[in-house]
């Protein structure tokens, strides 16, 4: 996957979308790039839908997702992309299922990816966690995530050196 990372970096010193997504995407302004008015004023630019598709997981705005996916099919860079992004969407889906369903996890595999999910699929799948009352905690390297669920909402907490620095939540 990190193939696709470093060329979607070459594809923005050729791309030809309108100058705002690059800029914004250069500031690292994820969350102005990531929207559905976005998706469908470029839903025909592959080069532009595989930008705000990295924006959607630099924010964690999965649902957005499955429909980049539909106008990734023309090149091989977008079909890359869109592997990359229903392989993080999938995993998703399938770790709430995990948690308020009870699905089995073993039989599916997915190509290991950069985002958080992606290492939470992973262990749970393996059984590689503890289980502290309703948390299951990973712990990485560096890094300790806490996948549990509230109401409605599946939430991942990722702590370094015993703080807490990032919660997600996803539906």
């Amino acid at each position: 996957m990190k193939i696709i990372k470093n060329s979607l970096f070459i594809l923005l010193l050729s791309i030809s979308v309108k100058a705002d997504i690059v800029s914004d995407f250069l500031k690292k302004n994820y969350k102005a790039i990531c929207n559905y008015s976005n998706i469908q004023k470029f839903s025909k630019n592959e080069k532009a839908l595989s930008i705000i598709g990295v924006s959607c997981i630099k924010t964690d705005n999965l649902y957005l997702l499955p429909y980049i996916v539909k106008g990734l099919k023309r090149t091989d860079y977008g079909r890359k992309n869109g592997i990359y992004f229903l392989t993080i969407y999938m995993q998703k889906k399938l770790l709430y299922s995990y948690m308020f369903d009870r699905i089995k996890l073993e039989n599916f595999n997915f190509p290991m990816t950069d985002y958080v999910l992606s290492k939470i699929f992973d262990a749970i799948k393996n059984k590689k966690y503890r289980l502290f009352g309703d948390k299951y905690i990973i712990k990485d390297n560096t890094k300790a995530y806490h996948l549990y669920k509230e109401g409605d909402k599946m939430f991942v907490d990722t702590y370094e050196n015993g703080k807490l620095t990032k919660r997600r939540w996803y539906r």
